[in-house]
């Protein structure tokens, strides 16, 4: 996509200051509109998550005038959630990252994707899945005495990463589950750098590769 120049890039930004969050706890966030038809990294999300993976964020959104974009951040030594959501006046993609406490089954419970068709699989984390206009990964995390952060008092840490496309976000685009894949990825990659959730940890690179089952 051709850079668009001499556009106002920001109407207005908004930052939250630092709140508590009962002990410890904090609570960061970030919204900015624009004025543009093309996204940049600086206008989504926390800088620098979306920074080589803003296509697949324009192929789902087909941003137009009313782009908005919001990044929050709450965390406790026992918790940690990440939120960050796009939307135009006719879609949104919504992506969490959070800390939690439990096993893989518990996950797929959460995650009603029981009964759902055409689920497929990626290779990221210990299991990934996408859905009905939806991406998760299931990522199982060391614990606090290991070194991975946000995981105090948890017997089972774990990250979950879910990205979800709604309105005409993605609809009727054969590469939308590949692309809200992707951009789970790329979540799964901001939480790994707040938490060490896993020791040796490899960047995802690229959009990945899609299975279904057998």
């Amino acid at each position: 996509m051709s850079i668009v120049t001499g556009r106002r890039r920001l109407i207005g930004i908004a930052v939250g200051a630092l709140v508590a969050v009962g002990v410890g706890g904090t609570l960061w966030a970030v919204t900015s509109d624009t004025d543009g038809k093309e996204l940049k990294a600086s206008e989504t999300c926390n800088e620098g998550v979306f920074s080589a993976h803003v296509d697949p964020l324009e192929r789902l959104l087909s941003p137009d005038s009313s782009f908005k974009s919001s990044w929050s951040r709450v965390a406790t030594d026992s918790s940690l959630k990440l939120t960050c959501v796009n939307s135009t006046s006719s879609g949104a993609l919504k992506m969490t990252a959070e800390m939690k406490d439990g096993s893989q089954k518990d996950w797929l419970s959460q995650l009603g994707v029981d009964g759902a068709s055409d689920v497929s699989h990626f290779g990221l984390g210990t299991d990934a899945i996408t859905w009905d206009r939806r991406a998760a990964i299931y990522i199982e995390c060391r614990s606090a005495s290991e070194g991975s952060s946000h995981t105090s008092g948890m017997g089972h840490p774990y990250l979950s990463v879910i990205a979800t496309a709604t309105g005409s976000a993605g609809r009727n685009d054969d590469r939308a589950q590949q692309d809200l894949a992707q951009l789970a990825g790329r979540m799964f990659f901001e939480a790994q750098l707040q938490t060490g959730c896993q020791k040796d940890f490899t960047p995802p690179s690229g959009a990945p590769t899609l299975t279904t089952a057998s």
